[in-house]
């Protein structure tokens, strides 16, 4: 038979209310996460439309609470506000330079589903949306993830394309060389850079995220490629497709015709 001191059964008894006092918070975190998590409002990854049709951006709340606010962000530029909406309002109200004349909203008999309806989609109105809710239960405001504006059917200018080679070191373990594609005047923010190595696409490649020109309000992104080695007569191809464009343009680089 083993016996055990009163001060080893003491030390024993914490521990166990150690245990089951983190057990009981690890639930309670779990139980909290999955509480906010069904609160967080909802809206598509990607809306896409026509050319000066009527988009429509989905925000489902879960409950009827409080206001909804939806924001638009132009990559580089700070949210702004557009709306915010309940479902006892006669109509929305706007942040500040937006109106009635572009935006509207609607919200379900439930309170929980709304609707952010952009008038006459253009160009300009490519972006993210977001919507968010004040959830009192979690006492705060609680954003979607953010939703992609498309608008189709569109001509853009033809963006600007420069490819440069790679540095002349040597590559090493740690330095393998890497060509950059740099692409400017881009009309929207969005887009898909793809790069091609003797005509076949090949996915080694990072690309950032687009930059704005506070003068003319056109966009730049620059993609690097980097390959364990470069052959000075292949073809390396970068090309970029503006979303909702159908036209890809493109630029060829061989490193043997290079100066």
């Amino acid at each position: 038979t083993l016996f055990r001191s009163g001060t080893d059964q003491a030390s024993g008894l914490k521990s166990i209310e150690r245990m089951r006092l983190t057990q009981i918070l690890a639930s309670a975190v779990l139980l909290w996460a999955s509480y906010v998590g069904a609160q967080t409002p909802v809206m598509p990854p990607t809306v896409q439309v026509k050319m000066k049709e009527s988009a429509t951006l989905n925000c489902d709340v879960g409950i009827k609470d409080y206001v909804v606010s939806f924001y638009k962000q132009i990559p580089g530029d700070a949210p702004k506000l557009i709306l915010y909406h309940f479902h006892s309002y006669g109509s929305p109200n706007y942040g500040v330079g937006m109106s009635s004349a572009h935006y509207t909203a609607a919200v379900n008999s439930q309170g929980t589903q709304y609707q952010l309806i952009v008038k006459d989609a253009e160009t300009a109105d490519v972006a993210h949306y977001y919507c968010a809710k004040w959830y009192a239960s979690v006492n705060g405001w609680v954003f979607s993830q953010s939703s992609k504006l498309i608008v189709t059917g569109v001509k853009y200018p033809e963006p600007s394309i420069m490819l440069f080679s790679p540095q002349p070191e040597e590559p090493t373990a740690n330095v393998q060389p890497t060509l950059t594609c740099h692409i400017s005047n881009l009309t929207v923010a969005f887009g898909t850079v793809n790069w091609m190595v003797d005509g076949k696409a090949t996915q080694n490649a990072v690309t950032s995220e687009p930059s704005r020109d506070p003068t003319d309000k056109t966009f730049s992104i620059s993609s690097y490629l980097t390959l364990p080695t470069v052959n000075q007569n292949s073809l390396y191809t970068c090309q970029v497709q503006q979303a909702g464009s159908d036209s890809v343009t493109a630029h060829n680089l061989k490193l043997s015709e290079c100066a």
